[in-house]
């Protein structure tokens, strides 16, 4: 990998970093209302006073250019603002939101990887069979099925009328006194977790097929048929891994958008992620907490990128990285 590519690589990457900013203080800031007249309208209105002071204490009496300047000298600084919400640091209220976000997003994606690869090989190996046929309608209906709809589907079948888990929460009435338990909190995770692979799995599906479709019909294929091995020995050790190249591309990045795409999902369940913070944070018109949700997703995706750029030669080494233009 060239250095002259690696630099060019970060240069652009923080140049869409730094134009994310603008754009985010542009589309928050545009937003009607504040958090002052969202909690307390009847404060607002009655005494102007307490909007002034309000606006004093978190700047937003300067004018929008001065906002602006001193908001991108702040980022990065490291200093992202405090939530006017929670009365933290936006960093801190983050990172521990991220973590829940995490324990539900990162048994999804990997449910969904090795069912929707599982799936997908196979269909994409008997293509044109009635197997691969049936199951690219059953994928055709996931796909069109949003998460949310899973969501409540999920809590009205096996919440309600069956009681077999809980309708939402991250922990039981009983941890107030005996403490959380992580056997408690992965209890509660089971619905959103199958909510966000039923999402999930129809785009890795279809990626694992289409590319072994592609893979199928390449000579190194034909040749090991020739050579009298088995369909399962081929599929295996040579399709297979051919196969899986433009997967690694395709999870990092997906992983990255569903940190922010479980919006939906998490409010459902009233999981205390990422995704739920966000619609918290637009209920209340938070906007040094949204400023900060927004721009760390931008973040995460631009690492997302950079790293799957980066590891794509180390996984093929047929991949020529380095050249520009």
């Amino acid at each position: 990998m060239r250095l002259e590519y690696l630099g060019w690589r970060v240069f652009y990457s923080f140049l869409a970093f730094a134009i994310s900013i603008t754009f985010t203080f542009i589309l928050i800031h545009a937003m009607p209302g504040d958090y002052l007249h969202v909690i307390l309208p009847s404060l607002a209105d009655k005494n102007p006073l307490a909007t002034e002071l309000f606006e004093e204490q978190f700047g937003f009496d300067k004018p929008l250019v001065d906002q602006y300047v001193l908001y991108v000298i702040n980022v990065f600084q490291g200093n992202w603002g405090y939530s006017i919400q929670y009365g933290q640091p936006v960093t801190a209220v983050i990172i521990s939101k991220l973590c829940w976000t995490m324990i539900i997003l990162l048994p999804a994606t990997l449910l969904s990887i090795l069912i929707g690869v599982a799936i997908g090989s196979y269909s994409g190996w008997s293509s044109g069979s009635l197997a691969d046929s049936f199951i690219f309608k059953i994928m055709i209906f996931l796909g069109a099925v949003p998460s949310y709809w899973w969501a409540i589907i999920l809590i009205l079948v096996l919440g309600f009328y069956l009681g077999l888990f809980p309708l939402g929460g991250y922990m039981s009435v009983r941890a107030l006194n005996e403490g959380l338990s992580y056997y408690d909190v992965l209890y509660h995770a089971v619905l959103p977790i199958v909510a966000l692979t039923l999402a999930m799995v129809p785009g890795v599906y279809y990626l694992m097929r289409t590319s072994m479709l592609q893979t199928v019909g390449q000579d190194y294929i034909l040749t090991a048929r020739c050579k009298g091995l088995g369909e399962l020995k081929i599929l295996q050790h040579h399709a297979l891994k051919n196969a899986m190249l433009p997967m690694v591309t395709m999870m990092a990045i997906e992983l990255a958008h569903t940190i922010m795409g479980s919006v939906f999902v998490e409010t459902i369940f009233s999981w205390p992620g990422m995704g739920y913070l966000t619609y918290e944070a637009l209920r209340v018109r938070d906007i040094p907490l949204l400023q900060g949700i927004f721009l760390m997703d931008t973040l995460i995706i631009i690492l997302a990128n950079m790293a799957t750029d980066f590891s794509y030669p180390f996984i093929d080494p047929r991949a020529e990285v380095g050249k520009i233009g």
